[in-house]
């Protein structure tokens, strides 16, 4: 009997976030921690990076860190055993004046999210991607312009990136180390994010466990 085994799969978790609809009361405020300063900058690039230490926000990270969990649950990971920390955290702002962001990832983290706050069905995709496609054997097997033309379609085997329809209210989860941009949609009207990076550690108890980054707490500041 034919059988394709799908090997190492990469997971991109969409959750809800709970407290949408009391956040959504503070757009406005959450905006502005969106940095225009120069036109199409990111807030990372400007310092604005700490989201999270604002304590008017904390339910929302309540409910990042059960989203967190079920993301840790779909892998089979004992996630009790696991802190997570929030490392940057910043505020997106994208229109049709704001180019797409271009394929990137973030080194420096386990785990990326992104909330979506304020946003339509039609707005900007979201994409992760890869430099190359395992399953191309053949240089330019899986290319479709005029010139060569050998597969019939696109489909999970042979692309080199996935796209996902975000909904208000909904958050990503993925590896920190994955390319991941945006597409622009049909509608490029307001779109407001908040995402981050999270280091994910053992809890302290978990000490004599061989692999796994130890808690912060028994780290030593040299």
């Amino acid at each position: 009997m034919d059988q394709v085994h799908e090997v190492f799969p990469l997971v991109v978790y969409q959750g809800k976030i709970d407290c949408h609809t009391e956040l959504k009361e503070y757009t406005e405020d959450i905006k502005q921690y969106w940095f225009n300063g120069y036109e199409n900058e990111s807030p990372e690039y400007s310092g604005r990076i700490l989201f999270h230490a604002k304590p008017e926000y904390e339910i929302f990270f309540d409910d990042l860190k059960r989203c967190v969990d079920k993301y840790f649950d779909k892998l089979s990971v004992d996630y009790t055993k696991l802190s997570y920390f929030v490392s940057k955290c910043w505020v997106g702002y994208h229109n049709k004046d704001i180019p797409q962001l271009n394929p990137h990832y973030h080194n420096e983290s386990n785990i990326s999210f992104v909330y979506y706050l304020k946003s339509s069905d039609l707005s900007d995709k979201f994409c992760v991607s890869q430099s190359s496609n395992i399953n191309e054997n053949t240089g330019g097997l899986f290319e479709t312009s005029q010139q060569r033309n050998t597969i019939r379609g696109y489909n999970k085997y042979n692309c080199n990136f996935y796209t996902i329809t975000p909904h208000e209210g909904s958050v990503l989860l993925f590896p920190s180390g994955v390319y991941h941009h945006t597409l622009e949609g049909k509608n490029r009207d307001e779109r407001i994010v908040i995402a981050g990076d999270i280091k994910v550690t053992l809890r302290p108890e978990y000490i004599n466990h061989h692999q796994g980054c130890t808690h912060p707490t028994q780290w030593l500041e040299l």
